[in-house]
């Protein structure tokens, strides 16, 4: 009876739901309203209410805005609320939109994807690899990234336009990566982008853009920041976060366009999204095309199509970017499969991301991934004297931070300078794993069965560490004073002063660069080996010249940026 009973009750919710349209199962006033009061909820929980800066949160399904709702203040000086036609920047979720004028053109014939830049961009460096618009697209140039350097140079909060950015993107020696071998994120490549564009098609950019671009797909109050003396009507200003429950509206000073500075508002942006499935930029597969992939030299997938990140969300794939420049943050997703997206679009730094996601998650299932507790392995029983072959020093060339592993009972523990100190537990006689995230840590050996290096795999993400065994000590206090002088770079115009006191070595930042970091100015240069020091940002490598004097140093690696290379002054 019981059994009949569900049957008749599923064909009952079937017939109900079965032969609805999907954006209907949202259409009545009791769900409507309860997940109102969810985001509400989730909103409040930010801190954020009527009183403060806030935003806009748009939800699109098969083609509608079935939730648009405004939350806080425009400008907490003014006290002017937002509404859901207030335009906010979207920061780097404006790259699709470059990446898009770029397929235009690409179907216009006036340039192809694998063009070498340079013959657009003939004062661009050679650097002995061609660089493709592709590349420039994908992440995949290896160019260095002009914010980042700015960040070094202690010019981040400076004003930037777009021909400084250029001039400061070409001045650089080398690449970060040869191309097309690595993806690593950068924005230069879309300034480069916005620059190839007016190269191939004879107009500005923003125009280019809001003629061929914006206004043919409906997007009439979308507009572009690329001049300060600019006014963007309707538009929320940026804010930082502040004590006492104030906030300090902040100063949009940066107008380099191509990988930023777009200015939208829900509205506009489901015309965005509905030309994912149908395109009225002309007779061509939009969605495919913005979505296509590229392989990397190593065979891997690049995952990063045009201007969007290709992934996974519950199982469903996800079309998404984040964006967050001159205190705004932004988060675009789209699930195809479920003709369904979130836009959040926010005039103060919050998790946007996470944001969005929990909105997500309340219109749509999908198939729940296992926690992190559930993919963990079972802990294998290693013999103690297989474990202590592991113990010494192990080098990340690429990051230059030297790590030492040491033994505990059972397991390993991994510690390193200014990175932390965690615990490994084996799952085989060479594989470990940590309790707190998705990483494992493997023991690589040759032929002979003798450990050569270490890979730490998180996520898609692979680090590779070079065993250096026992017999690897860091230098004594009296070694260090030799390291002492200023260094000058000659790529970003900045000399870093490193000092010898009370026997220890420090490198002093710019203060903005330490702010950035949360670091100190004078930050201690931890000896770890040779002419490595660990640093809160970076590994240092210290060079020599044929005397076998100090000459200068290079920090390996501050995220978008590699190798930069400081010289001692005389």
């Amino acid at each position: 009876m019981k059994k009949n009973k569900f049957i008749t009750i599923s064909i009952l919710l079937f017939c109900i739901f079965g032969t609805a349209k999907p954006d209907s199962l949202y259409s009545s006033k009791e769900i409507k309203d309860s997940i109102e009061i969810k985001i509400d909820t989730l909103i409040a929980q930010m801190g954020l209410s009527s009183e403060t800066p806030g935003g806009v949160i748009g939800v699109i399904k098969n083609g509608n805005l079935i939730f648009k709702k405004a939350y806080g203040l425009a400008n907490f000086e003014t006290k002017e609320p937002i509404k859901t036609s207030t335009l906010f920047n979207l920061g780097s979720i404006s790259k699709q939109f470059t990446a898009a004028e770029i397929l235009l053109l690409a179907k216009e014939k006036k340039l192809s994807l694998k063009d070498d830049i340079r013959k657009y961009l003939p004062d661009f460096p050679d650097y002995g690899y061609t660089i493709t618009i592709e590349n420039l697209i994908h992440h995949t140039s290896g160019i260095k990234d002009y914010n980042q350097l700015m960040l070094m140079a202690g010019n981040l909060f400076s004003k930037e336009t777009q021909e400084k950015a250029y001039n400061l993107i070409i001045k650089q020696k080398s690449l970060n990566f040869k191309p097309g071998e690595e993806h690593e994120y950068c924005n230069s490549g879309y300034v480069l982008l916005a620059k190839i564009i007016e190269k191939t098609s004879g107009m500005q950019y923003s125009r280019f853009i809001e003629e061929r671009g914006l206004r043919p797909i409906g997007m009439n109050q979308t507009s572009i920041y690329d001049n300060t003396d600019k006014i963007i009507r309707n538009s929320a200003a940026g804010h930082k976060w502040g004590g006492d429950e104030k906030f300090k509206t902040g100063e949009m000073n940066n107008t380099v366009v191509g990988e930023s500075n777009i200015y939208t508002c829900v509205e506009d942006f489901l015309q965005w999204d509905n030309n994912f499935y149908k395109n009225k930029l002309g007779k061509w597969d939009f969605r495919k095309e913005m979505t296509s992939l590229v392989t990397l030299g190593n065979g891997d997938t690049c995952n990063y199509a045009f201007g969007l990140e290709i992934s996974k969300h519950k199982g469903l794939k996800t079309i998404s970017h984040q964006g967050g420049t001159g205190d705004f943050t932004a988060q675009y997703i789209q699930i195809p499969s479920e003709k369904f997206a979130v836009v959040c679009l926010f005039n103060i730094p919050i998790d946007v991301t996470g944001l969005a996601y929990k909105i997500t998650d309340l219109y749509v299932k999908g198939n729940p991934q296992p926690s992190v507790a559930s993919i963990h392995p079972e802990k294998a029983k290693v013999d103690s004297s297989v474990l202590q072959t592991y113990l010494g020093k192990y080098f990340d060339e690429n990051f230059g931070f030297e790590s030492t592993i040491t033994r505990e009972g059972d397991h390993l523990v991994f510690d390193a300078p200014y990175q932390g100190r965690f615990e490994l537990y084996p799952s085989s006689d060479t594989s470990f794993f940590v309790t707190f995230a998705d990483l494992k840590f493997i023991i690589n050996k040759d032929y002979k069965g003798e450990i050569t290096k270490a890979t730490i795999i998180q996520g898609d993400q692979k680090f590779y560490l070079t065993y250096l065994g026992t017999n690897v000590f860091p230098l004594k206090a009296e070694q260090l004073g030799q390291y002492a002088g200023d260094y000058y770079c000659k790529e970003i115009d900045v000399t870093y002063p490193v000092l010898f006191k009370d026997s220890k070595l420090y490198v002093k930042f710019p203060e903005s660069t330490a702010q950035f970091f949360k670091t100190k100015v004078e930050s201690e240069l931890i000896s770890e080996h040779a002419d490595y020091f660990a640093s809160p940002i970076s590994g240092f490598q210290f060079t020599r010249n044929t005397e076998n004097e100090i000459s200068g140093f290079i920090i390996k690696n501050v995220g978008w940026v590699r190798n930069l290379v400081f010289s001692k002054a005389n």
